[in-house]
């Protein structure tokens, strides 16, 4: 009987998915909710919360209950001096002529059963403000972690906002291109048309050839930076890097805006920081005094469960212990040394981090300056191109200039509607350094 194998039904073609349309402030809220490093700087919040949470339970009670069950045979009285005495007891006589019976030692090392059911509570009284300067710590910890989510925040947005002005430029660039390859195109298809009709030479049909050619690898560029773009946008935003997008137009960013000066939240986690460990040494000098703690415990031993919480086989303890530190091997100073080197390169990290934002934001504000000056050039450029395109087009309508001197003016206004599109945008992006030098959200 011969096996016939099934057919092999080919797979359907996905299905495409519908773009999905976002503005700017979109995109932003998108990356504030679905960001990778905006959860891990809010989950290093979270920690600090914690530590605070952790580090405050060393100044209360410590209270725990024991519930204990031993059976010990404890031999350690046959190995020491009583042995002799309870062999001169075996020897002695109440009356004479009479012997008391002998004693057996190994009675006293007979296996015992003990029950015991406890409660201890443990405090600290007196640690020199250890632990008050470490909850203290704690909280600037948690400080220190908001101002470096603070940060990571606007590192992202900004992002965000760049990426979303390269997809708009990519996605303009590509528009040019594409167009200039249609006006290609429909060039060469005239001239073929002419050199049919022997209104046209071989030579114009070569250039017209060349004109096309040489648009097409720029066309092929301009559509992987465009997809590129796409995919970078997609990552910072959670997104799958092959979701389509259909971005909105943000059109000219508003003019005379005035921003109020305020403190880096870089600078901010710098000082914080220093602070910290300026604590820190507060508690590194706690541990070379001597510190005071307080243990209690109350509850019952017997060898006999009936007899469990019964009189008189309750026990108790109250001890109040000092221990004063004398030699650690230079530990604490080794820890001091360290701890001061530390804040002193935190220090040195603050004061390089203030330069570099004083220059990076003198240098915000002439690249806002640059980018106006040429967002206004550009403009005008390209609204000369369009008017020389409208006068290339009468002219060729009157006969006056050839379709390769249309093609040209065309392609001109193209260029000049690229500059003039770029310069936008780097209005928006040189807008979004100012506002990033200054500590604020790109909107």
């Amino acid at each position: 009987m011969l096996f016939f194998p099934p057919p092999v039904v080919a797979d359907a073609p996905p299905v495409p998915q519908a773009p999905m349309a976002m503005s700017l402030p979109d995109a932003l809220s998108r990356a504030k909710a679905d960001n990778a490093m905006l959860r891990a700087a809010k989950a290093r919040v979270d920690e600090r919360r914690g530590l605070i949470t952790t580090v405050r339970a060393d100044a209360l009670p410590q209270v725990t209950l024991i519930g204990d069950f031993t059976r010990v045979r404890d031999v350690s009285m046959l190995n020491g001096n009583m042995t002799g005495l309870f062999n001169l007891f075996n020897a002695f006589e109440t009356k004479p002529g009479v012997v008391l019976p002998p004693f057996n030692v190994s009675n006293l090392v007979t296996p015992i059963t003990l029950y015991t059911t406890q409660a201890t509570v443990a405090q600290p009284l007196f640690y020199w403000g250890k632990i008050g300067t470490a909850i203290e710590i704690a909280g600037m910890g948690e400080k220190e972690a908001a101002f470096a989510y603070t940060t990571a925040e606007l590192d992202v947005l900004h992002g965000v906002a760049k990426a979303y002005l390269a997809v708009l430029a990519s996605q303009a660039e590509l528009d040019v291109v594409e167009a200039r390859k249609k006006t290609a195109e429909q060039f060469l298809s005239d001239v073929k048309a002419k050199l049919e009709a022997q209104s046209a030479t071989e030579l114009d049909r070569l250039r017209a050839e060349s004109e096309y050619l040489a648009v097409v690898p720029e066309s092929l560029q301009a559509e992987a930076n465009y997809k590129r773009a796409l995919e970078v946008l997609n990552g910072q935003l959670g997104l799958d890097p092959r979701t389509p997008l259909k971005l909105e137009d943000i059109g000219l960013p508003p003019s005379g805006e005035t921003h109020a000066p305020g403190e880096r939240s870089e600078l901010a986690q710098l000082k914080q920081q220093e602070t910290m460990l300026k604590a820190n040494d507060r508690v590194l000098k706690s541990d070379l005094r001597p510190k005071f703690d307080l243990s209690a415990s109350y509850g019952y031993q017997t060898n006999k469960t009936q007899n469990l919480f019964k009189e008189p086989y309750d026990a108790w303890k109250v001890s109040v212990t000092m221990r004063f530190p004398v030699f650690d091997g230079l530990r604490s100073s080794g820890r001091r040394a360290q701890n001061a080197a530390q804040a002193e390169q935190v220090r040195q990290l603050r004061l390089d981090k203030e330069r570099a934002i004083a220059v990076e934001k003198s240098t915000a504000a002439r690249e806002l300056e640059k980018a106006t000056a040429f967002h206004q050039a550009a403009t005008k450029a390209h609204d000369a191109g369009l008017e020389a395109l409208r006068m290339s087009r009468e002219s060729y309508e009157q006969g006056l200039i050839t379709s390769l001197d249309l093609l040209q003016a065309e392609r001109t206004e193209r260029l000049l509607e690229s500059q003039r599109r770029r310069a936008e945008l780097g209005l928006w992006a040189a807008r979004f350094d100012q506002r990033r030098a200054l500590g604020l959200p790109p909107l």
